[in-house]
C-alpha cells in the first residue's frame, strides 16, 4: 500500500480504481514536490503492453528489465490520468531517469509545449 512505499516521481505502481475492470500498471509523473504534500491523488500515464502503441508520437517503450514488470510495456504519454492514492495497490519499482526524462518529454508533446 502507498503507506509502507512514499510515492515518487518515475514509480510504477499497480493500481485498480472502481471504474476499472481489471488491475493496470501506471507510471506516477507527478513531481515529487506535489508527491509530498497533502494531496490524495497522483497524476500517473497509463502502461500498456500494446506494442502498437509504441510508435505514437511521444510514446515510450519500456524494457522489463526497467520496469519491474512481467514483460516489456509502452508509456502511452496521451493517457495522462489522476488516481485516488488508496487505489494505488503494489509498487512495482522505478524506471531509469533517462526513461522519465522521455516519458515527461512525451507527454509535454501531447500538451503542445516541445
Amino acid at each position: 500500500m502507498v503507506a509502507e512505499v512514499s510515492l515518487k516521481q518515475g514509480q510504477i505502481w499497480w493500481t485498480q480504481p472502481p471504474e476499472m475492470p481489471n488491475p493496470q500498471p501506471v507510471l506516477v509523473i507527478q513531481s515529487d514536490a506535489f508527491n509530498r504534500s497533502l494531496l490524495e491523488t497522483a497524476v500517473c500515464v497509463t502502461l500498456s503492453p500494446d506494442w502498437k502503441l509504441a510508435p505514437a508520437p511521444g510514446n515510450v517503450l519500456i524494457a522489463q528489465s526497467d520496469s519491474g514488470l512481467p514483460k516489456a510495456c509502452v508509456a502511452n504519454v496521451a493517457q495522462v490520468i489522476t488516481i485516488d492514492r488508496r487505489f494505488l495497490t503494489e509498487y512495482v519499482g522505478t524506471v531509469p531517469p533517462f526513461i522519465l526524462e522521455s516519458v515527461l518529454d512525451g507527454v509535454q508533446l501531447v500538451v503542445g509545449r516541445s
